[in-house]
């Protein structure tokens, strides 16, 4: 099969043949359609710890090509999608187990396409993980540092559905696309103090603070936006959880594997707000497989708005 394999520590990735993967009795063989591009991607290859060679990626949308014998959820020609961490995505054909809650598989309903439900799982799962860690309800009022990338382009409109205040920044000629998710108060990072406008603005505080960029240092400088008894989210590793605990704000590093949202419900939940209409995925571009390396290398650069999906067949 054609993949976008790494080789050896460095290599970015390159299409090339490899062999299509085994599947053992809990397991389905997927043929892919489409693969999902995340940071999550770049960061695996950068960090040089995988056994090689391996396939780049893990979000895909395809169809069951083949099944075990002890497989009972899911028949051949059905179309799934969900999360290939051990085989990767990038790839005419991966392999996932019928029902795990690190690689999470789901059906596809007929009126969603391919390239939006490959768009879907790890930052929409993401984003479904940070509305429930910060009890996002009516009335809520949520900063969202990030608002138009892959996860915060979903978080604001999760945000926005179950009545929440939504502020959010990104850089200012992502103004327009920012209020059409659902932000109703935009900071421009690269033009405002984001402190100073949103503190004008709030003096009692935020309720929620959700930071998909900052690092340590850039978080705690954000959090004295959020009220006494509020929370805070990072998907990056960035909170300091005694640090807030300290200024009574509960605060978590969200590691979307560990969370209750990485399953197969959690998959369907997310296209269950597709059909109904109160999520839409936002796509920046669809890239033929072959051009995997520069798409990764797009996302690594941070100027993607919303989700980089790379079509397969």
């Amino acid at each position: 099969m054609k993949a976008i394999v790494v080789e050896h520590r460095g290599d970015l990735g390159s299409l090339r043949e490899f062999p299509q993967p085994s599947f053992a009795s809990h397991e389905i063989l997927v043929r892919v359609t489409a693969a999902g591009v995340n940071p999550m991607d770049w960061k695996v290859r950068d960090r040089g710890d995988r056994a090689l060679p391996f396939v780049l990626g893990q979000d895909f949308a395809g169809v069951v090509s083949a099944a075990g014998d002890r497989v009972s959820k899911f028949r051949v020609g059905e179309r799934v999608f969900g999360i290939a961490r051990n085989h990767g995505a990038y790839a005419e054909y991966t392999v996932v187990p019928e029902d795990d809650h690190v690689q999470p598989v789901a059906k596809i309903p007929d009126d969603v396409g391919d390239a939006d439900a490959a768009a879907l799982p790890t930052a929409g799962l993401t984003a479904l993980a940070a509305m429930n860690a910060l009890a996002i309800a009516k009335g809520t009022t949520l900063l969202v540092l990030g608002a138009t990338g892959g996860v915060g382009s979903f978080a604001v409109q999760m945000a926005r559905d179950r009545g929440a205040f939504v502020i959010g920044t990104a850089r200012d000629s992502n103004e327009i696309l920012a209020h059409d998710l659902g932000v109703e108060e935009f900071v421009a990072y690269n033009r405002d103090n984001v402190n100073e406008k949103v503190g004008a603005a709030h003096p009692d505080g935020i309720d929620a603070l959700l930071d998909l960029v900052d690092d340590a240092p850039g978080m705690n400088q954000v959090a004295e936006l959020v009220r006494d008894g509020g929370r805070a989210a990072s998907t990056i590793g960035s909170a300091d959880v005694d640090w807030f605990a300290q200024r009574n704000i509960v605060a978590v590093n969200l590691a979307m594997p560990r969370t209750p949202e990485s399953s197969q419900t959690g998959l369907r939940n997310l296209v269950e707000l597709i059909e109904q209409g109160r999520l839409r995925v936002l796509i920046s571009s669809e890239r033929p497989l072959a051009d995997g390396a520069n798409a990764l290398a797009e996302s690594k650069a941070g100027t993607i708005d919303g989700k980089l999906v790379l079509t397969v067949r």
